[in-house]
């Protein structure tokens, strides 16, 4: 019997590190959140309009409307609610699913980052681990 072959150690460029890019998707493959609706939708939060939005992010208006919509209407509820008129009760602000669907995303990206720079670590950084 021969013994389990080693796989040589590997020696990662310095500052190498695991990056992932997470969204979620319809039965078709499109798009229904992920990390830019998320901060397209911080973006919204914190300017309180799309177009402010649009221009913080440097996106195009229409881009960013697109997105919000398509988002919408793949999920089934909205995202957004606008108010007319002008002073401090107007603009556009989150519904509580677009603040449930943001902490969600965020909880479930935080886990799987997790999970992966563990697996990266163990893979590629532990020196203990035998290369296999």
């Amino acid at each position: 019997m021969s013994k389990p072959r080693r796989s040589p150690p590997l020696e990662l460029p310095a500052g190498a590190h695991v990056r992932l890019n997470l969204w979620l998707e319809d039965e078709q493959g499109r798009v229904l959140f992920g990390a830019g609706r998320l901060q397209i939708l911080e973006a919204i939060r914190a300017h309180g309009s799309l177009s402010a939005a649009a221009e913080a992010l440097g996106m195009s208006y229409r881009g960013l409307w697109a997105k919000v919509r398509h988002s919408e209407r793949r999920l089934g509820f909205p995202l957004v609610e606008s108010h007319a008129g002008r002073g401090p009760s107007s603009g556009t602000s989150l519904t509580a699913e677009a603040e449930a669907m943001m902490t969600r995303y965020a909880r479930v990206q935080e886990t799987v980052t997790a999970t992966a720079l563990q697996a990266f670590t163990e893979a590629y950084l532990d020196r203990r681990s035998s290369g296999s």
